[in-house]
């Protein structure tokens, strides 16, 4: 993707996850929302132009959040990943929001493309798995077979590829065969945003609505590095909003 190490600025802002958590819970999603663009506005003051969230289910409040710099919505590179591959029912996996929500179905259904959820009590088993074991840092192989066997019965009713649509779940499979293609949402959105921060740099004139604030800390950065070296130009500055 271009010259090595040079990747775009990076800036991470995230609120404790108990204030998501305690809001997600209330079905708070203007709540949700509210936390996501108090972190946009501190990303921008940070100089951010461009922001993602590697969180699949504070997607569900995606079209609340205020903010002046655009955000990569989550599902836009997965559903881009299942187009090129051709793939016409896919599975989902992730938190009952996810997984019973329009994350993800709403953006597959506008490319023609079907969506597949588990059996309820498979999706209360894999929420419990989330919640109680994933988010704890606690992997075990009970956990793994069963996601496992929910795989499998996916490609049986006809899915052919599973979106691993939660942070956790790409390291509780991460070197486990399943009986699909598995899809890892985070991945997919951070070279997204990746090939974007490129872009932009190859093609300034090309670059998101850069704000005033980014503009003058872009300027200052200039300043020091020509002072102290023959270096000129400067990257795109990408963020991410995290939980």
């Amino acid at each position: 993707m271009g010259r090595r190490h040079a990747h775009p600025e990076i800036s991470l802002h995230s609120f404790p996850l108990h204030w998501y958590l305690d809001a997600i819970e209330r079905e708070d999603w203007e709540g949700v929302a509210a936390l996501m663009s108090q972190s946009a506005a501190k990303l921008e003051q940070a100089g951010a132009d461009y922001i993602i969230c590697p969180n699949n289910t504070l997607h569900r409040a995606f079209s609340l959040v205020e903010s002046s710099i655009p955000w990569l919505h989550i599902a836009k590179p997965v559903v881009e990943e299942v187009v090129e591959h051709q793939w016409r029912r896919i599975g989902i996996l992730g938190t009952q929001t996810v997984m019973e929500g329009g994350v993800y179905t709403e953006n597959m259904r506008q490319s023609g493309i079907g969506t597949m959820v588990p059996k309820k009590d498979d999706r209360i088993r894999i929420q419990q798995i989330i919640r109680n074991e994933l988010v704890a840092g606690l992997f075990t192989s009970k956990s793994r077979a069963c996601v496992q066997n929910i795989v499998a019965d996916m490609a049986r009713k006809g899915a052919e590829a599973v979106i691993l649509a939660c942070t956790e779940l790409p390291l509780l499979m991460s070197g486990h065969h399943a009986a699909l293609p598995m899809l890892d949402s985070t991945r997919l959105l951070a070279r997204a945003a990746l090939r974007d921060g490129i872009q932009s740099r190859k093609h300034p004139e090309k670059q998101h609505g850069r704000s005033p604030v980014a503009d003058r800390a872009d300027r200052t950065i200039m300043e020091r590095m020509t002072r102290n070296s023959s270096i000129t130009g400067t990257d795109a500055s990408h963020s991410v909003m995290g939980s």
